[in-house]
């Protein structure tokens, strides 16, 4: 067995270096995003409470809520039989050109 030469040993400090806030990258406050109302979201292993898919009409649907760059609040669903995809927001389906124009930034 070699002994340590005191030489190369480093110590490690015992506190952090940094204890204050974290200074803003960004230089602009953040946004808050609308609060989205929860809706029962989809699972394959709970097909019976799920929607169907207007396509196919299978209950194989991964649903879920999202909040587009604009602040759009959408239900996805992807139907897992056909492929079939659509965004809903208030009622209304949104062609993926309409989701596509509102999440840019």
């Amino acid at each position: 067995m070699v002994p340590s030469d005191p030489a190369t040993t480093t110590t490690l400090p015992s506190t952090p270096l940094s204890t204050g806030p974290r200074p803003s990258t960004s230089g602009s406050p953040r946004r808050r995003r609308k609060t989205v109302q929860s809706a029962p979201l989809g699972s394959l292993l709970q097909a019976a409470s799920q929607p169907t898919c207007p396509a196919c009409g299978t209950s194989q649907l991964t649903v879920l809520s999202l909040v587009l760059t604009d602040g759009t609040a959408v239900r996805f669903s992807s139907c897992r039989g056909c492929e079939h995809r659509q965004w809903e927001t208030e009622g209304t389906t949104l062609s993926i050109t309409e989701v596509l124009e509102r999440s840019r930034a």
